[in-house]
């Protein structure tokens, strides 16, 4: 049975650059605990649209709609902050970096400037645990990572 209210709506949404008219008019609905699919040829505007729900892109009309709170968001920290990231497809690790840093990549737990390594490493265990992978967080990341442990 679908819920009334959908959990993310996108309503009306457009995107124009200069010269480009990448989206018009988008309209789309997902309800909580469904799978949802957005499908479309090589620039049909699926990123376009993703990045406009992540705070990388404003819309140039229309709006988007969260748990039914209409929300606006000024970059990716603040639709972070909201609950929104967005999984692309082309992962970029870093390799010198441990597999918990580039879980927490730009979120990285600090006080004072210094990052709580202890931190880090138990909140990454957690996430990692919970997807049962069983990789020290600690560890150089010398293996592609499931990114989408950063958000559960």
């Amino acid at each position: 049975m679908q819920q009334s209210t959908p959990y993310l709506s996108f309503r009306g949404i457009g995107k124009t650059f200069p010269g480009v008219k990448a989206l018009t008019d988008i309209s789309f609905d997902c309800y909580a605990g469904q799978v949802h699919a957005l499908m479309g040829e090589n620039g049909a505007g699926k990123s376009t649209l993703l990045k406009i729900l992540s705070g990388n892109y404003a819309p140039t009309t229309g709006s988007v709609v969260i748990n039914g709170q209409e929300m606006s968001f000024s970059d990716t920290t603040a639709a972070l902050n909201a609950g929104v990231a967005i999984i692309y497809q082309e992962l970029h690790l870093v390799p010198e970096m441990t597999v918990a840093e580039n879980i927490y990549l730009g979120q990285l737990p600090h006080k004072g400037g210094i990052v709580n390594r202890s931190l880090l490493n138990y909140e990454a265990g957690l996430q990692l645990k919970h997807l049962g992978m069983d990789i020290d967080p600690g560890h150089a990341a010398e293996i592609s990572l499931h990114w989408s442990v950063a958000d559960g």
